[in-house]
């Protein structure tokens, strides 16, 4: 049986060896205990150390994003801690060694826009830089703080073309608003010509925010 996978569970073993399931459940009880595999969650194991790894291929489909992401890529020097998983499912948080997993449910509408990256043994999956962005002003209090969304946007290198096919697949007025607004502000790119978000409406840039200043191009109180 092969050990040197990321996540091992019932199935995985199945699928290599003609056991009973009782027998796989058995076979992965003994393993545990003789200390060759670490329980991760009910089901499943690894003789693996890094969390990114492990994080990245516990459920499918999934990929790192937020605040994790923007560790992982080397936009933040904050230590994590909590390691922040995109799916398209509800699944609960998962404390395992010295991290909290935590999956964040996203409409399937906005589930792209990661890459498979070759790393150790194993793939993992995780946000692209456009995407980042995005995810992290929409879910910004997995952030921590506004500054941390600004370092994203100030470190990250943006395919501007890549920015406006995901703004647009989204269709979000007020995501068009932020966005645009922020990559014009620290980018000096203007995707105004390019996204829709022309209304009346005024939307607040961030919650992290308290200033009452507007911007009457992108209609964003910063």
């Amino acid at each position: 049986m092969n050990l040197n996978k990321t996540v091992i569970s019932k199935n995985s073993i199945l699928k290599e060896k003609n056991f009973s399931n009782d027998y796989a459940y058995t076979l992965l009880y003994r393993l545990n205990k003789k200390n060759k595999l670490k329980k991760i969650m009910k089901g499943k194991y690894t003789n693996k150390n890094d969390i990114f790894q492990i994080a990245s291929n516990l459920f499918s489909p999934s990929y790192i994003s937020f605040w994790t992401a923007s560790s992982f890529k080397g936009f933040t020097e904050q230590i994590i801690n909590e390691v922040q998983i995109a799916t398209t499912k509800k699944h609960k948080k998962i404390v395992f060694q010295e991290y909290t997993l935590k999956f964040v449910k996203l409409n399937k509408k906005h589930f792209f826009g990661f890459e498979k990256i070759k790393y150790g043994e194993d793939f993992i999956f995780v946000a692209d830089n456009e995407k980042l962005l995005i995810d992290s002003v929409l879910k910004e209090k997995l952030l921590g703080n506004f500054d941390e969304i600004k370092k994203i946007i100030q470190q990250s290198t943006i395919n501007q073309e890549k920015m406006v096919y995901y703004l647009n697949k989204i269709n979000n007025k007020s995501l068009n608003k932020k966005i645009g607004y922020l990559l014009e502000e620290y980018k000096q790119i203007d995707l105004s010509k390019k996204i829709n978000y022309l209304d009346k409406n005024y939307v607040k840039l961030s919650n992290f925010l308290e200033s009452k200043k507007t911007n009457k191009k992108w209609k964003v109180i910063v």
